[in-house]
């Protein structure tokens, strides 16, 4: 059997929805291909799958590191250190222990509308149940756990500190609802997922960090330097419908099915360098500037499979080893705070995120490649006849910033209240946005409370509503205008997203 669920392999009508299973080897002929439970996270395209939600992300484009809430900047001297900004565990005294997790809660809705139709023929247009098939409005609610476990210490030395941490600061999640209108048609199975099913269903994309950090800390000039190494496992997993020639069809013009389906699955793993500056001029003013490199430092590598089986073949669906290269971008930070008297402190802080390096998201034909291969395509992004190239995903995405502002309000020793607004740009244009990658100018509003429970147990807790301006591609959509290896159906349509964090940890010091 394969590892997903499909259309039945051709002749299409040979076998119905709903048939004994296939032989050995043959695609299931359940029509939801969906990751199963196990796997289900993450809202990613065909070949992007992604990296690490569509626009499942909490920051700019995939970048969902939120852990700490208002207290993870690259100016707060704790175990959030370790990612944020080595250097400041160099304001770190005695040891900490910081477990902390972020329930997210994202709805998300595409309105498919007739511009977005993507026939090989202009008249299938008029065919009622194509167009009804491939239009209308898709909706997804998920719910997700960020976990970020680290420690921070100065050994009891004068001089030196070191961190640890396991944490998520890129990923994403997407699963689809289905449209029940479409339930039990046989003639048209593949409608029961969705218009948005040529992009993504369902989907995974992580980067997971296990990090290391030290900081030196000159104490005449108040000044720490920091640096941090990471190793990073990468997982991608993503199920979408797709037809070999990039349309949306569902049915060819003999009347047999068309609409097949396409998985990927892929990891791999890299390294990234951190380096930071952590300075506290007076006892009320503490300032942070930090750099976090590339995963991988420039295109990051993983190695899977590919299966796609088309609806207009009698083949059946084999895996393909394939290599997937993506960029993940790096990230610039400075972030401040100013004790203004014992009861308030004013906080900012901003991020300025290169990703501009992902030009596109590739596959490429494992036994070509010998691990070197590169995602080579004319200016119509599409690949030679003698290219390991199988699938490109254009993204074009443009460098983000975000402007962050804060209050910490403190009515006792013990208590603390804060409120916190920031305000980031998107990477992602109009003209190759997707399900899978929902983006746009975005507002976090976030409350919280911190409480020194006893002299080493602190708890804090927070909700930050993150609110995206709805994006109208306006007939901009490329997707289908690119060369062959590029192209996809048309994104074109309304995008709408929201997400809810809500944030609780917990510090132990001794």
């Amino acid at each position: 059997m394969s590892r997903f669920s499909s259309f039945p392999s051709a002749p299409f009508g040979a076998r119905q929805c709903g048939a004994p299973p296939p032989s050995r080897g043959r695609v299931s002929p359940r029509v939801s291909p969906r990751v199963s439970p196990g796997r289900q996270v993450a809202g990613v395209s065909f070949a992007a799958a992604l990296l690490l939600g569509t626009g499942s992300a909490q920051a700019s484009g995939y970048l969902s590191a939120r852990f700490g809430g208002d207290h993870g900047t690259a100016a707060n001297p704790s175990p959030f250190a370790v990612y944020y900004n080595p250097a400041a565990l160099g304001g770190l005294t005695g040891t900490q222990v910081t477990l902390d997790g972020t329930l997210v809660v994202r709805t998300a809705s595409y309105e498919r509308p007739a511009s977005a139709l993507s026939p090989l023929v202009a008249s299938t247009k008029d065919d009622p149940n194509y167009r009804n098939a491939n239009t209308g409005t898709a909706k997804l609610t998920n719910v997700l756990g960020l976990p970020f476990v680290g420690f921070g210490s100065d050994l009891g030395m004068k001089n030196l500190r070191v961190g640890a941490a396991l944490f998520v600061p890129f990923g994403g999640q997407a699963e689809w609802a289905r449209n029940s209108a479409w339930s039990g048609r046989t003639d048209l199975p593949g409608a029961v997922d969705g218009p948005q099913r040529w992009v993504n269903i369902s989907g995974q994309i992580l980067a997971v960090y296990g990090s290391l950090a030290a900081a030196y800390r000159f104490e005449d000039a108040h000044l720490s330097v920091g640096v941090s190494l990471s190793g990073i496992f990468h997982k991608i997993t993503t199920v979408r419908a797709r037809n070999f020639d990039g349309t949306d069809d569902v049915k060819t013009p003999s009347g047999a099915l068309k609409e097949g389906r396409a998985l990927i699955e892929a990891h791999g793993f890299n390294m990234a360098l951190g380096l930071g500056l952590y300075w506290e001029p007076t006892p009320e003013v503490k300032v942070g500037l930090s750099y976090q490199s590339q995963p991988g430092f420039g295109t990051t590598r993983m190695k899977g499979t590919l299966e796609q089986q088309f609806g207009t073949s009698s083949a059946i669906a084999e895996r393909t080893d394939i290599e997937f290269l993506q960029a993940y971008p790096d990230i610039f930070r400075l972030a401040g705070s100013f004790r203004v008297d014992k009861q308030w402190e004013l906080r900012f802080g901003t991020e300025f995120v290169r990703w501009s390096v992902l030009k596109g998201q590739c596959v490429i034909n494992a036994s070509k490649s010998n691990g070197s291969a590169a995602c080579d395509l004319d200016d119509k992004y599409n690949a030679s006849s003698s290219s390991p190239v199988v699938q490109n995903v254009v993204r074009n995405w443009k460098d983000s910033v975000n402007f962050a502002a804060g209050v910490g309000y403190f009515p006792t020793d013990t208590l603390e209240l804060f409120f916190g607004e920031t305000v980031s740009t998107s990477p992602v244009p109009k003209e190759t946005i997707d399900v899978a990658t929902i983006d746009s100018t975005r507002i976090y509003t976030s409350v919280g409370t911190r409480v020194q429970v006893s002299k080493s147990f602190f708890v804090a807790g927070s909700y930050t509503n993150l609110y995206f301006v709805p994006v109208d591609t306006e007939g901009k959509s490329q997707h289908f205008t690119f060369g062959s290896t590029s192209k996809s159906p048309s994104s074109d349509g309304v995008y709408k997203s929201m997400v809810h964090l809500f944030n609780v940890n917990l510090t132990v010091g001794f």
